[in-house]
This record gives structure tokens, C-alpha cells and sequence, in this order.
């Protein structure tokens, strides 16, 4: 309500108006991230009680909260919900992790990249963690020595995953890496490692194809609490670092000569930012393989209801990302299915509708 001893066209009452414009914006904001949270702690909590493990979500629930307060809980019950190998909260805090992760990577890719189809795998990230991953299962190298089984896998997943982004760092020493660059090289290296997998898959027996193409599609069943707390404190640290750029990717959005007239060394800038973002979506695709669509779809619903502004887009996408990918582990259970069948099933008509129904200024 504006002041009454105001005039309309006074400089007060514009001020005013403004500040009532931010406040709602603000508010807004707010409480789109607080929706997706209450989304995904209902949707984490529901996810307990699926499975192949006969167990109501009820009951699910009072052995997740029993155990967290050092109650007496059934030893079988327990197994199946907090267990180190097949349990399902372990599952669902993984889900958690790489759906922060992801949506954050995709907020990042598409600012930098200055391309709405941008996504964590744009770089070729996923291609070449699948490239590691088919050496360990389909001919038994591994790139670390002494290291074995699913251990070789995900090393193999993470060193070579690096490898588009050690290949621009070494073009950038010899000439200045553009948008256009990065994203041609990682069509390339894309092409040249799913090249060399489809040769090792035709080449392999039927069971070594099946387990290879089963970690392609993506799957939450590898985070157990052995692998959760590494991952997990790479992506929690890495999107800190990537939220503390925010004032300087929203400069981005203006163009890069009118960044570098703010004083932002853009390249430097932007190679910096591609360095953090390859590391947290190799930690993850490493152990879940390449699940689709989170990373695009995310940052582009989030845009739609928060605007561009970095400070709110990346918690926004995140949130988002989260409560998507823990509905689509949910789905994929009841039908025990990977994951990443799931997520391109929901993202894939998701992304259709905002290509149509979006407005030009959601994406900037």
C-alpha cells in the first residue's frame, strides 16, 4: 500500500514501489525452493517404502525414524531401509546428492555455454565416463593399478570423463576458447569415445553388454554408505564454490564485452567455472552413470519461476532437481527399472512442453 501524504510520480513513492516489487519477487522465489523441498522430503520418505523388499511406506518410515533415535527396530526391516549394501536410504540420499549436483552443473553449462540445450554432459562428461567404465566391465583394464571390480569402474568412469576438459585446458594455452569450441569438442570427443564403446559392446558376450548398458542408462543402486560420503562432500563443496560466482555469472548474461568492461576477465573466468562444474558432474556420473535430463530440464523450470539471477536460479534448480529425481527413482522401483529410463521418460515430454509454452524471457 503506498504512503497517502505520497504523490504517485514522487521519487518516494517509486522507491517504494520498487522495494514492494522486490519484496514480492523475493517471496516468491522463496517460496517456489520451499515447495520443491517439501516435494522432496515427502517424495525421500516414500520413497523408503518401495521396493522389492515387501515393507508399507508407514512402517518405512517409523524404522527410518526409530533407527535415527536409537530405538528398537526389526533387524530385517532395518537391513532392507538402512542397510550397507541394498539399503534404501543410502539409495535416496544418493538421489539427493545427484540431483544438487546435476541441476547445478546444468544452471552453470547453460550460462557459460550461452546455450539453452546446454547440459553437465555437453562436454562429452558422460561419454567419456562411459568410455572408462566399458574398459573395466568389458575388458578388464583398469587405469589405476591394484584396483579392481566396481573400484576400477568408477576410476576409469572419473579419470577419463576429465578427459574433454584436459583437452580445452590444453588448447586454451595455445588460443582463446570460445563457447562454440567447447561445445564442438565435446560433440567430437563424444563421437570418438561412444565410437570405441560400441566396438567393445558388439564385441562382447551378451552379459558383459548387458551390464555395461545397464550402467549407461544411469542407476541410483551404486550409492551405498561406503561411496555416498565422498561424493557427497565433492558436490556439497564444489556447488558452494560454484553459488559463491553468482554475482559474476549473472554479469555473464550481458555479453562478454560488456563483462570485461565491468572488469571480468571473461576467459579465465569461464575456464575456471568448467573446471569446478566437469569435476562435480564426473563425481557423480562416475558412480550413477549418465542419468538424463535432470541437468536440462531443471534449470530451465527454475528459470520459469525465479527469473536468471544466479542467487536464486542454481538453489532453485537444485531443489528442483532433487524432487525430480528422487519421483523418478520412485517410478523406476515400482517397476524395477534404472532410473535413467525414467528420468528420460518424464524429462523428455517435460522439456517438449517448455520448449512450447515458454516465454522468451525465461531463458534470460
Amino acid at each position: 500500500m503506498k504512503r497517502l501524504d505520497t504523490p504517485p510520480d514522487a521519487p518516494g513513492a517509486v522507491a517504494f514501489d520498487i522495494r514492494t516489487a522486490y519484496a514480492r519477487e523475493r517471496n516468491r522465489n522463496v517460496l517456489f525452493m520451499l515447495a520443491m523441498v517439501a516435494v522432496s522430503v515427502v517424495m525421500f520418505l516414500v520413497t523408503l517404502g518401495i521396493g522389492t523388499y515387501h515393507i508399507s511406506v508407514s512402517d518405512a518410515i517409523w524404522v527410518f525414524f526409530d533407527h535415527l533415535l536409537g530405538r528398537e527396530v526389526d533387524p530385517e526391516d532395518d537391513y532392507y531401509v538402512w542397510g550397507e549394501k541394498i539399503g534404501r536410504v543410502p539409495r535416496a540420499l544418493g538421489a539427493v546428492v545427484a540431483g544438487v549436483g546435476l541441476a547445478v552443473g546444468g544452471v552453470i553449462m547453460q550460462n557459460i555455454l550461452r546455450n539453452p540445450l546446454a547440459e553437465p554432459y555437453t562436454m562429452g562428461i558422460s561419454s567419456g565416463a562411459m568410455f572408462g567404465a566399458t574398459l573395466s566391465i568389458g575388458l578388464g583394464i583398469s587405469l589405476v593399478p591394484f584396483v579392481n571390480g566396481s573400484y576400477a569402474t568408477i576410476a576409469n568412469a572419473f579419470i577419463l570423463s576429465l578427459v574433454p576438459l584436459t583437452i580445452i585446458l590444453l588448447i586454451s594455452f595455445f588460443k582463446r576458447v570460445t563457447p562454440t569450441m567447447m561445445i564442438l569438442t565435446g560433440i567430437a570427443i563424444m563421437y570418438l569415445f561412444g565410437a570405441i564403446t560400441q566396438i567393445v559392446m558388439v564385441t562382447s558376450s551378451s552379459e558383459t553388454m548387458q551390464n555395461i548398458y545397464s550402467w549407461e542408462i544411469g542407476s541410483l543402486v551404486r550409492f551405498n554408505w561406503e561411496r555416498l560420503p565422498a561424493v557427497t562432500a565433492i558436490v556439497v563443496v564444489l556447488s558452494i564454490l560454484l553459488y559463491l560466482c553468482a554475482s559474476r555469472l549473472d554479469v555473464m548474461y550481458a555479453g562478454e564485452r560488456a563483462a570485461q568492461s565491468l572488469g571480468l576477465k571473461v576467459n579465465v573466468f569461464r575456464l575456471s567455472v568448467l573446471v569446478l562444474t566437469s569435476f562435480l558432474t564426473a563425481a557423480i556420473v562416475c558412480v550413477v552413470g549418465a542419468i538424463g535430463f535432470i541437468g536440462l530440464v531443471a534449470p530451465h523450470i527454475a528459470r520459469i519461476f525465479v527469473g536468471s539471477s544466479n542467487r536464486y536460479l542454481m538453489p532453485a534448480a537444485a531443489a528442483f532437481g532433487v524432487a525430480f529425481l528422487l519421483t523418478a527413482d520412485t517410478v523406476a522401483k515400482i517397476f524395477t527399472l534404472p532410473v535413467g529410463v525414467f528420468s528420460s521418460l518424464l524429462g523428455g515430454p517435460l522439456f517438449m512442453y517448455i520448449l512450447i509454452s515458454q516465454r522468451k524471457r525465461a531463458w534470460m
